[in-house]
């Protein structure tokens, strides 16, 4: 066989095949015997097909077989030969086979890209401290206190700064409800009935609250607010919004006091002490967590600045639809309309391919690092992960493992697996210090090429 390579921009190659009419005609036989087994022809037994009769009646079922099986074992075969690192035949095209059995065809396929990878080993993190102070304690404490607070009736007095109060409110523009007047501002702009606000000077809108200040309980006030510079709709910073609004009551809040009574009611049979010290263990596990994710992120700021390469448009463009997707799915499970989400299509697609582009490229980096170290997936690390899928959609093994299998998914799970251990493997190899400028590697002068 002989195989000659052409490299081409954005990862593809091409692979100009020519088989040895000896392995053509071998392989021709080979068929046409396993054809005359088992075909049926009228008038013969099975089997006893007179091989003239065979070639003939199936002369067109035995070539485009033929061709297959000679294409797909020989262009694997001419990409192992060549040590090319594919992702996927892209297609197979200039098919010759004549009848001297001289058979040649073209191959497109897409590689992975070509680099040098950068030093790995020793990379400089700013590790984060894990330590957890009084002030931490205390702060998740508070926050528990103000998850139990209670809320009472203020009736003595009108509303002033910092009180909470429920409002029922209408918003016009011009006379228009505001989100006619802008559609991807929202209804909730526009009109809202029990509506909680804690009365500050940024609270809604700038002025919204202050216009409330004096307001008693059942009592409706008319005022405009402008809508600031920063807010995130076209066109709409500046604008003038008419609020009607009508204040329901006025709320003052109380924390439970800081004892044990307290404590037992967030965690049953638990002093304040207990409570204290069971905070300090859950916030020094976020803290390590914390600091784990952040030694990987620096890690793979450090890798990729320092590598640069062509990736496969192909993939970069399915995996950005496939975050395109994942953002409009996330987007109208919070009940964001398909019209406001049309809207923001242009900043939608420009951060999906952005994170695209990262994760495709940052993958590429770890699986030639996991290559260079000689890191694999073992069978009992894709079980783990199986299982703890299956318990996570609550689906039987098997039946998992079989929709995977045939969804070609398991490949994917598997280089997660792999990527994450690479990355475990270089957070164990990283030296405490100030993260220095990646350089990038040095590129070879034909890095897009192979030989022939």
């Amino acid at each position: 066989m002989n195989v000659v390579v052409e490299s081409l921009p954005n990862c593809l190659a091409t692979l100009r095949v020519e088989l040895e009419p000896q392995r053509v005609q071998k392989a021709r036989e080979e068929l046409i015997l396993e054809f005359g087994r088992s075909v049926r022809v009228e008038g013969f037994r099975q089997g006893k097909v007179p091989r003239s009769l065979v070639e003939k009646r199936f002369q067109k079922q035995i070539r485009e077989e033929l061709e297959g099986k000679l294409l797909r074992e020989s262009t694997w075969e001419a990409i192992r030969e060549k040590q090319l690192k594919v992702l996927q035949i892209s297609n197979v095209e200039d098919v010759q086979l004549g009848a001297d059995h001289q058979m040649s065809f073209t191959a497109t396929v897409v590689t992975h890209p070509h680099f040098e990878l950068p030093e790995y080993k020793g990379i400089a993190v700013t590790p984060s401290s894990t330590e957890v102070s009084d002030a931490d304690v205390d702060q998740a404490i508070d926050a528990l206190r103000e998850q139990n607070a209670d809320f009472t009736d203020v009736t003595d007095r009108p509303a002033q700064m910092e009180d909470y109060i429920v409002v029922d409110y209408v918003g016009t523009i011009d006379g228009q409800p505001v989100h006619e007047a802008f559609p991807k501002a929202g209804k909730p702009l526009t009109q809202n009935e029990g509506f909680w606000i804690k009365m500050t000077d940024e609270a809604f809108f700038p002025g919204y609250c202050a216009n409330l200040v004096g307001a008693n309980p059942g009592e409706t006030r008319e005022f405009d607010v402008t809508v600031p510079a920063d807010f995130p709709v076209e066109d709409m910073p500046g604008k003038q919004i008419h609020y009607r609004v009508t204040l329901q009551s006025i709320k003052s809040k109380q924390l439970p006091e800081l004892n044990d009574e307290f404590a037992n009611s967030v965690l049953e049979g638990k002093s304040l002490e207990e409570l204290r010290q069971m905070a300090r263990e859950e916030i020094g596990r976020q803290k390590v967590t914390q600091a784990e994710t952040e030694k990987r992120q620096q890690i793979m700021r450090h890798l990729m600045q320092a590598v640069e390469c062509e990736l496969p448009t192909g993939l970069l463009r399915s995996e950005t639809q496939r975050l395109i997707n994942e953002i409009i799915s996330e987007n109208r499970a919070r009940g964001i309309s398909d019209d406001v989400i049309r809207g923001s299509e242009r900043e939608v697609i420009g951060a999906a391919s952005q994170t695209a582009r990262e994760k495709v490229k940052g993958s590429f980096i770890l699986l030639r690092i996991a290559e260079a170290e000689g890191l694999k997936v073992g069978q009992d690390e894709m079980f783990r992960r199986i299982m703890a899928m299956s318990q996570q959609y609550n689906m039987d093994f098997e039946k998992l493992y079989k929709t995977l299998h045939k969804r070609d998914a398991l490949g994917e799970i598997q280089q997660e697996i792999l990527t994450s251990k690479t990355l475990d493997f270089l957070v164990a190899n990283t030296v405490a210090g100030e993260p220095a400028p990646a350089t990038p590697a040095a590129e070879p002068a034909a890095a897009a090429e192979n030989p022939a």
